[in-house]
Protein backbone atom coordinates (compact mmCIF):
# COMPACT_ATOMS: atom_id res chain seq x y z
CA UNK A 1 0.00 0.00 0.00
CA UNK A 2 1.31 3.42 -0.87
CA UNK A 3 1.87 5.90 1.96
CA UNK A 4 -1.12 8.02 2.96
CA UNK A 5 -0.58 11.57 4.18
CA UNK A 6 -2.72 11.69 7.29
CA UNK A 7 -4.35 14.75 8.78
CA UNK A 8 -2.97 15.28 12.28
CA UNK A 9 -2.32 17.75 15.07
CA UNK A 10 1.22 17.93 16.44
CA UNK A 11 1.84 20.10 19.51
CA UNK A 12 4.13 20.22 22.51
CA UNK A 13 7.79 19.19 22.52
CA UNK A 14 8.97 16.83 25.24
CA UNK A 15 9.21 13.08 24.61
CA UNK A 16 8.01 10.45 24.95
CA UNK A 17 5.37 11.73 22.57
CA UNK A 18 1.75 10.86 23.30
CA UNK A 19 0.11 9.55 20.11
CA UNK A 20 -3.70 9.71 20.26
CA UNK A 21 -5.74 7.34 18.06
CA UNK A 22 -9.52 7.70 17.83
CA UNK A 23 -12.21 5.08 17.33
CA UNK A 24 -14.43 3.74 14.54
CA UNK A 25 -16.03 6.48 12.38
CA UNK A 26 -14.67 9.17 14.73
CA UNK A 27 -11.85 11.71 14.38
CA UNK A 28 -8.92 13.35 16.16
CA UNK A 29 -11.13 16.00 17.77
CA UNK A 30 -12.29 13.37 20.27
CA UNK A 31 -8.97 14.13 21.96
CA UNK A 32 -9.43 17.90 22.24
CA UNK A 33 -9.41 17.81 26.05
CA UNK A 34 -6.20 15.77 26.08
CA UNK A 35 -4.36 17.88 23.50
CA UNK A 36 -4.93 21.07 25.46
CA UNK A 37 -3.63 19.60 28.73
CA UNK A 38 -1.11 16.87 27.96
CA UNK A 39 0.82 18.99 25.45
CA UNK A 40 1.96 21.24 28.30
CA UNK A 41 4.28 18.43 29.44
CA UNK A 42 4.73 16.23 26.37
CA UNK A 43 4.61 16.31 22.62
CA UNK A 44 1.13 15.20 21.55
CA UNK A 45 0.13 13.89 18.14
CA UNK A 46 -3.56 13.26 17.38
CA UNK A 47 -4.24 11.50 14.09
CA UNK A 48 -7.22 11.23 11.76
CA UNK A 49 -7.06 7.58 10.72
CA UNK A 50 -7.32 6.79 7.00
CA UNK A 51 -10.91 7.23 5.85
CA UNK A 52 -11.76 9.30 8.93
CA UNK A 53 -11.90 13.02 9.56
CA UNK A 54 -9.83 14.79 6.92
CA UNK A 55 -7.58 11.84 6.02
CA UNK A 56 -8.00 10.06 2.67
CA UNK A 57 -9.17 6.45 2.67
CA UNK A 58 -6.77 3.51 2.43
CA UNK A 59 -6.67 1.11 -0.47
CA UNK A 60 -7.96 -1.59 1.87
CA UNK A 61 -9.98 -0.71 5.00
CA UNK A 62 -8.23 -3.04 7.45
CA UNK A 63 -6.75 -2.67 10.91
CA UNK A 64 -3.38 -3.66 9.47
CA UNK A 65 -3.54 -0.97 6.76
CA UNK A 66 -4.61 1.73 9.22
CA UNK A 67 -1.79 0.77 11.59
CA UNK A 68 0.75 0.95 8.77
CA UNK A 69 -0.48 4.44 7.96
CA UNK A 70 -0.02 5.44 11.60
CA UNK A 71 3.52 4.08 11.62
CA UNK A 72 4.27 5.85 8.33
CA UNK A 73 3.08 9.12 9.89
CA UNK A 74 5.27 8.56 12.94
CA UNK A 75 8.21 7.84 10.63
CA UNK A 76 7.56 11.10 8.77
CA UNK A 77 7.50 12.95 12.10
CA UNK A 78 10.76 11.20 13.06
CA UNK A 79 9.20 9.94 16.29
CA UNK A 80 11.18 7.14 17.93
CA UNK A 81 9.94 7.46 21.54
CA UNK A 82 6.15 7.28 21.90
CA UNK A 83 3.27 6.21 24.08
CA UNK A 84 0.35 4.96 21.98
CA UNK A 85 -3.14 5.87 23.25
CA UNK A 86 -6.19 4.36 21.56
CA UNK A 87 -9.92 4.65 22.15
CA UNK A 88 -12.40 1.90 21.26
CA UNK A 89 -11.37 0.66 17.78
CA UNK A 90 -8.22 2.66 18.40
CA UNK A 91 -7.27 0.05 21.00
CA UNK A 92 -6.89 -2.41 18.16
CA UNK A 93 -4.78 0.13 16.30
CA UNK A 94 -2.54 0.51 19.34
CA UNK A 95 -1.88 -3.24 19.44
CA UNK A 96 -1.37 -3.52 15.68
CA UNK A 97 0.75 -0.36 15.43
CA UNK A 98 2.96 -1.67 18.22
CA UNK A 99 3.22 -5.07 16.53
CA UNK A 100 4.39 -3.51 13.28
CA UNK A 101 6.97 -1.22 14.90
CA UNK A 102 7.57 -2.10 18.56
CA UNK A 103 10.98 -0.44 18.88
CA UNK A 104 9.61 3.09 19.12
CA UNK A 105 6.89 2.35 21.69
CA UNK A 106 7.51 2.92 25.42
CA UNK A 107 3.98 2.19 26.60
CA UNK A 108 0.39 1.61 25.45
CA UNK A 109 -2.90 3.00 26.74
CA UNK A 110 -6.25 1.40 26.02
CA UNK A 111 -9.29 3.67 26.55
CA UNK A 112 -12.56 1.75 26.92
CA UNK A 113 -11.58 -1.16 24.74
CA UNK A 114 -13.55 -4.33 24.07
CA UNK A 115 -13.68 -7.32 21.76
CA UNK A 116 -16.73 -7.83 19.58
CA UNK A 117 -15.93 -11.31 18.27
CA UNK A 118 -14.21 -14.50 19.39
CA UNK A 119 -13.95 -17.99 17.92
CA UNK A 120 -13.92 -18.81 14.23
CA UNK A 121 -13.23 -15.59 12.26
CA UNK A 122 -15.15 -16.67 9.14
CA UNK A 123 -18.20 -17.56 11.22
CA UNK A 124 -18.00 -14.29 13.16
CA UNK A 125 -17.86 -12.30 9.91
CA UNK A 126 -20.71 -14.34 8.41
CA UNK A 127 -22.95 -13.56 11.38
CA UNK A 128 -22.08 -9.88 11.22
CA UNK A 129 -22.85 -9.77 7.48
CA UNK A 130 -26.26 -11.26 8.25
CA UNK A 131 -26.88 -8.56 10.84
CA UNK A 132 -25.77 -5.74 8.55
CA UNK A 133 -27.85 -7.09 5.68
CA UNK A 134 -30.88 -7.28 7.95
CA UNK A 135 -30.75 -3.82 9.54
CA UNK A 136 -28.55 -1.96 7.04
CA UNK A 137 -25.30 -0.18 7.81
CA UNK A 138 -27.21 3.01 8.59
CA UNK A 139 -29.26 1.15 11.16
CA UNK A 140 -26.18 -0.50 12.63
CA UNK A 141 -24.36 2.83 12.99
CA UNK A 142 -27.44 4.39 14.58
CA UNK A 143 -27.60 1.60 17.18
CA UNK A 144 -23.86 1.79 17.73
CA UNK A 145 -23.97 5.50 18.46
CA UNK A 146 -27.01 5.18 20.71
CA UNK A 147 -25.00 2.67 22.72
CA UNK A 148 -22.10 5.06 23.25
CA UNK A 149 -23.93 6.93 25.98
CA UNK A 150 -25.35 6.28 29.43
CA UNK A 151 -28.13 8.15 31.19
CA UNK A 152 -25.75 10.70 32.67
CA UNK A 153 -23.84 11.49 29.48
CA UNK A 154 -24.02 15.28 29.01
CA UNK A 155 -26.03 16.55 26.05
CA UNK A 156 -23.03 18.48 24.76
CA UNK A 157 -20.97 15.30 24.57
CA UNK A 158 -23.75 13.46 22.72
CA UNK A 159 -24.10 16.35 20.28
CA UNK A 160 -20.35 16.61 19.75
CA UNK A 161 -19.93 12.91 18.94
CA UNK A 162 -23.16 12.68 16.92
CA UNK A 163 -22.09 15.63 14.75
CA UNK A 164 -19.84 13.24 12.84
CA UNK A 165 -22.68 10.94 11.79
CA UNK A 166 -23.45 12.88 8.62
CA UNK A 167 -19.87 12.47 7.37
CA UNK A 168 -19.70 8.68 7.50
CA UNK A 169 -19.10 6.78 4.24
CA UNK A 170 -21.31 3.78 4.93
CA UNK A 171 -19.62 1.55 2.35
CA UNK A 172 -16.20 2.23 3.87
CA UNK A 173 -17.60 1.81 7.40
CA UNK A 174 -19.14 -1.58 6.53
CA UNK A 175 -15.89 -2.94 5.11
CA UNK A 176 -13.87 -1.66 8.04
CA UNK A 177 -16.30 -2.98 10.65
CA UNK A 178 -16.27 -6.45 9.10
CA UNK A 179 -12.47 -6.34 9.31
CA UNK A 180 -12.71 -5.27 12.97
CA UNK A 181 -14.79 -8.39 13.60
CA UNK A 182 -12.29 -10.58 11.78
CA UNK A 183 -9.34 -8.96 13.54
CA UNK A 184 -10.89 -9.48 16.96
CA UNK A 185 -11.57 -13.15 16.31
CA UNK A 186 -8.23 -13.90 14.65
CA UNK A 187 -5.64 -11.41 15.92
CA UNK A 188 -6.63 -9.66 19.16
CA UNK A 189 -5.24 -12.14 21.68
CA UNK A 190 -2.01 -12.73 19.77
CA UNK A 191 -1.46 -8.98 19.36
CA UNK A 192 -1.91 -8.43 23.09
CA UNK A 193 0.42 -11.32 23.84
CA UNK A 194 3.19 -9.71 21.81
CA UNK A 195 3.23 -6.50 23.87
CA UNK A 196 6.34 -6.21 26.04
CA UNK A 197 5.93 -2.65 27.32
CA UNK A 198 3.78 -1.32 30.20
CA UNK A 199 0.06 -0.94 29.53
CA UNK A 200 -2.62 1.26 31.04
CA UNK A 201 -6.28 0.27 30.74
CA UNK A 202 -8.73 3.13 31.27
CA UNK A 203 -12.19 1.58 31.41
CA UNK A 204 -15.57 3.27 31.75
CA UNK A 205 -18.02 0.77 30.21
CA UNK A 206 -18.39 -2.83 29.13
CA UNK A 207 -20.68 -4.81 26.84
CA UNK A 208 -23.07 -7.00 28.85
CA UNK A 209 -24.52 -10.34 27.72
CA UNK A 210 -27.06 -8.48 25.55
CA UNK A 211 -24.14 -6.54 23.98
CA UNK A 212 -25.49 -3.38 25.60
CA UNK A 213 -22.92 -0.89 26.87
CA UNK A 214 -23.21 -0.10 30.57
CA UNK A 215 -21.05 1.83 33.02
CA UNK A 216 -18.44 -0.09 34.96
CA UNK A 217 -18.25 0.09 38.76
CA UNK A 218 -15.09 0.46 40.83
CA UNK A 219 -13.52 -2.94 41.47
CA UNK A 220 -15.45 -4.55 38.62
CA UNK A 221 -13.62 -6.33 35.85
CA UNK A 222 -14.54 -6.98 32.23
CA UNK A 223 -13.51 -9.50 29.56
CA UNK A 224 -11.32 -6.79 27.98
CA UNK A 225 -9.57 -5.91 31.24
CA UNK A 226 -9.01 -9.61 31.87
CA UNK A 227 -7.64 -10.16 28.36
CA UNK A 228 -5.09 -7.36 28.69
CA UNK A 229 -4.15 -8.35 32.24
CA UNK A 230 -3.57 -11.96 31.25
CA UNK A 231 -1.52 -11.11 28.17
CA UNK A 232 0.62 -8.16 29.24
CA UNK A 233 3.10 -8.42 32.11
CA UNK A 234 2.90 -4.81 33.38
CA UNK A 235 -0.72 -3.56 33.47
CA UNK A 236 -2.35 -0.71 35.38
CA UNK A 237 -6.14 -0.44 35.42
CA UNK A 238 -7.96 2.86 35.99
CA UNK A 239 -11.77 2.65 36.27
CA UNK A 240 -13.82 5.79 35.58
CA UNK A 241 -17.33 5.37 36.94
CA UNK A 242 -20.65 6.83 35.87
CA UNK A 243 -19.78 7.83 32.31
CA UNK A 244 -20.28 6.40 28.85
CA UNK A 245 -17.94 5.22 26.11
CA UNK A 246 -16.05 8.52 25.76
CA UNK A 247 -14.37 9.08 29.14
CA UNK A 248 -11.87 11.46 27.55
CA UNK A 249 -14.82 13.80 26.82
CA UNK A 250 -17.09 13.00 29.76
CA UNK A 251 -14.38 12.81 32.44
CA UNK A 252 -11.41 14.61 30.90
CA UNK A 253 -9.69 15.46 34.18
CA UNK A 254 -9.68 11.83 35.37
CA UNK A 255 -8.61 10.61 31.95
CA UNK A 256 -5.81 13.17 31.71
CA UNK A 257 -4.57 12.39 35.21
CA UNK A 258 -4.43 8.66 34.44
CA UNK A 259 -2.55 9.18 31.17
CA UNK A 260 -0.23 11.81 32.65
CA UNK A 261 0.69 9.61 35.61
CA UNK A 262 1.38 6.67 33.30
CA UNK A 263 3.52 8.68 30.88
CA UNK A 264 5.43 10.31 33.75
CA UNK A 265 6.23 6.89 35.16
CA UNK A 266 7.45 5.64 31.79
CA UNK A 267 9.52 8.76 31.17
CA UNK A 268 11.24 8.23 34.52
CA UNK A 269 12.22 4.62 33.73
Amino acid sequence: MSNIELNLVDCGRREPAVVLIHGFTCNLHDWKEQLSVLSAAHRCVAIDLPGHGKSPPPEEPTIEALAKAVNDALDALKLSDVVLVGHSMGCRLVSETYGQSPGRVRGVVYVDGSMVAVGNPDEAVRKMIETLDRIGMDGFIERLYEGFYVEGTPTEVRDFVNAGLSNIDMNFARKLWLNVVRWDASRAHAALGAIEVPALVIQSTYLNTEMKRVSIASGQTTPWINAVSEAVKDVTVAVIEGVGHFPMLEAPQQTNEAISSFVHRIAAD
